[in-house]
């Protein structure tokens, strides 16, 4: 079968490597669709330590059914499903409390030196697959994982019904949390990024007001929009020392910020401001299993619209060159996923 390794930092070959078969309890998936994260662009230049060399990267991954190992019964050949990248052991004392996304002996796909989807086949635990609805293409199948990250995330804000929200930070994390908070019921979604060309996809995905703060006052359209007050949940999606500090003075008094954005260890903010405001921040870090299967559950129903941030669908063979461009001057790109043709 083919497959893109990962030979080395910023060396992708387009290779044929050897097939593989399910064991007991595992599915072999045709891969239908691989979304490249921001971390994988990172492995490529190797500048994590997440990836280690020889291997097969990609964790954003749906696809169809086309063998059943020993003992599966759940799923049938031909079955369209999404995938919890993880290989959980359910016997540690976190799968024990439902924490299976920390398992103490997990593997997950694509990451450090187990193999992932972008190749043309992967085996998975068959516990580790859901079922897509026919309605859902491929590509928005491959958005499950991310989108999970953005669920949980939002879910750190509790109820949103009536409440003014602002998103700083209109990446892949960043949008798909937009349309979870779209769902929730807000007053008014407010976004803020320096790429017009991702603010408009927000406006196509829900928002109501978009900011520019390279070309305008991030406080004054903020207090202009709010009557003054700012706003009651800042959701920061960058993980950066401006968008952190945009976001926490952009909120009401006893507002609250949920950072989902992992990208500076440290960050300097104003704490006298959090303390005299009594703001509130709270971190949120990958989803679990439920929280997996919900967004599944919730793209089958058709409540989430998310297939506007997916800016191309590419051919397996043509990855390289798109783990070049993102790494290097990725321009209007959001999302690329990588599909079965």
């Amino acid at each position: 079968m083919k497959a893109i390794v990962y030979e080395g930092p910023n060396i992708l070959n387009y290779k044929e490597v050897p097939d593989v078969s399910p064991k007991p309890q595992e599915v072999k998936i045709r891969v239908k669709a691989c979304g490249i994260c921001g971390s994988d662009v990172h492995g490529y230049l190797g500048l994590t330590g997440r990836r280690i060399e020889p291997m097969i990267m990609g964790h954003e991954f749906a696809g169809e059914v086309v063998e059943l190992g020993e003992g599966v019964t759940d799923y049938q050949i031909g079955n369209k499903v999404a995938v919890y990248p993880v290989d959980f052991c359910g016997e540690c004392e976190m799968c024990k409390k439902g924490d299976v996304h920390l398992c103490l002996n997990k593997r997950a796909f694509g990451v450090l030196d187990v193999d992932g989807a972008f190749a043309e086949y992967i085996c998975i635990p068959a516990k580790s697959c859901f079922k897509v609805a026919d309605h859902v293409p491929y590509a928005v199948g491959s958005l499950m994982e991310p989108l999970a990250v953005a669920y949980r995330g939002v879910g750190h804000a509790g109820d949103l019904t009536g409440k003014t929200v602002l998103l700083v930070g209109t990446g892949t994390i960043g949008l798909l949390a937009l349309a979870c908070v779209k769902m929730k019921n807000p007053a008014k979604i407010l976004v803020s990024d320096l790429s017009d060309n991702r603010l408009e996809v927000a406006k196509a995905m829900g928002a109501d007001i978009v900011i520019n703060p390279g070309k305008e006052n991030f406080k004054e359209v903020i207090e202009s929009h709010t009557a003054g007050k700012g706003v009651d949940v800042a959701i920061e999606a960058v993980g950066a020392v401006q968008t952190v500090q945009q976001a926490m003075s952009a909120l009401a008094f006893s507002g609250t910020a949920v950072w989902i954005g992992n990208n500076k260890q440290m960050v300097e903010i104003n704490m006298q401001e959090i303390v005299t405001r009594e703001l509130k921040a709270e971190g949120s870090f990958l989803y679990g299993y439920q929280e997996f299967e919900t967004v599944v559950e919730l793209l089958n129903s058709g409540r989430l619209n998310v297939y506007p941030l997916i800016s191309e669908e590419i051919t397996l063979e043509q990855a390289p060159e798109y783990f070049k461009k993102l790494a290097q001057a990725p321009g209007n790109l959001i999302k690329v996923v990588v599909i079965d043709k």
